[in-house]
């Protein structure tokens, strides 16, 4: 299994405290965990099970009397070209909002859809999106990679923004925010940094990430997104990063050995999973929500590790012993 991508989202030393300061990672940063979903006409899609990150999929399962939705987000290679390594491919497209009999009348508005995925959930009552995700640290920036393949000028857009709700004002206010903007192809993987401008120094309570295909997206109203059909972008492998100060980096204290060690079969059909363990350690078995299900020490080899009794979601694994820490994936379909 490729080895994870710890992202530097204050990961919380003091598990116990986990349920509070769970949104402070990206649980699946090389985005190679996902699961198929079905459209409309027995269209079949594939999104990412990570509920940080969204796309604009849903789209493709709503009935057709309204439209007939495009899947924008595909399941391709990552970068390493490893079996079980993934990257998602955003592209864009377009669909007919209204009466889909009806496309050259009226009662009919022919929409571009940006291809996208981040911190995105689609609110079709009122054409737009809500953006956004608990978060609370202030990272410096963020680096990743990515690929590009435009159509017709088109540029794509990387994008963090962090906010605040202000009582007073009734509404968020901007924190922090960065963007890169790339107008000109990238055929081969190409790493990014982007940094973050902050205008506050207070703490925020949210974070906006977005990746997208076609940088003239308005997620407030896609009656007024602009791009062009087929512009593609790939990202894999991201992370958000700090300096000094008040909060560390995780990483930092990952045990690569334990990093080392495997997770399988995962995804599992029926929560039972062999877990070969490279150093004895405690192993925790948390929620995606950050509720503990399970805690135990366990000797260096394979062991057993049984999660059936749970329902199919995501779930974080984490070894720690004197040497550090480490962090894998499960999945139980």
């Amino acid at each position: 299994m490729k080895k994870l991508v710890l992202l530097a989202m204050a990961l919380p030393l003091a598990w116990g405290s986990l349920h509070a300061q769970s949104q402070e990672l990206f649980q699946d940063p090389g985005f190679d965990y996902w699961e198929t979903g079905k459209g409309q006409d027995t269209v079949t899609y594939d999104d990412l099970t990570d509920p940080f990150w969204g796309s604009l999929n849903f789209l493709a399962t709503l009935p057709p009397e309204m439209f007939t939705g495009p899947v924008t987000l595909f399941k391709d290679a990552g970068r390493s070209g490893e079996a079980d390594d993934f990257a998602p491919r955003m592209v864009s497209s377009s669909m007919v909002f209204g009466n889909s009999d009806a496309k050259d009348s009226a009662s009919a508005h022919n929409l571009f859809i940006p291809g996208v995925v981040g911190t995105i959930t689609v609110d079709i009552a009122n054409i737009d999106a809500t953006l956004g995700y608990p978060f609370t640290s202030r990272p410096l920036g963020m680096k990743g990679y990515m690929k590009y393949a435009p159509v017709n000028g088109d540029s794509a857009s990387i994008f963090v923004e962090l906010k605040r709700y202000n009582e007073d004002l009734g509404m968020s206010q901007m924190i922090g925010r960065g963007e890169l903007v790339f107008k000109e192809a990238v055929a081969d993987w190409t790493e990014f940094d982007l940094s973050i401008n902050y205008q506050s120094e207070l703490q925020p309570d949210s974070i906006t990430v977005l990746f997208v295909a076609s940088a003239g997206y308005n997620f407030d109203n896609f009656l007024a997104c602009q791009g062009q059909l087929g512009s593609a972008l790939w990202v894999d492998d991201v992370q958000l990063y700090y300096g000094g100060g008040d909060t560390p980096d995780p990483s930092a204290n990952e045990n690569a050995a334990l990093a080392a060690s495997k997770l399988y079969p995962n995804p599992s059909a029926d929560g039972r999973f062999n877990l070969q363990l490279s150093e004895a350690c405690r192993v925790q078995v948390l929620s995606i929500s950050g509720q503990l299900l399970l805690d135990q020490e366990m000797a260096a080899g394979l062991q057993t590790l049984d999660l059936s009794k749970y329902a199919p979601a995501y779930y974080v694994v984490r070894l720690s012993n004197e040497n550090g820490s480490a962090v894998l994936k499960a999945v139980v379909r």
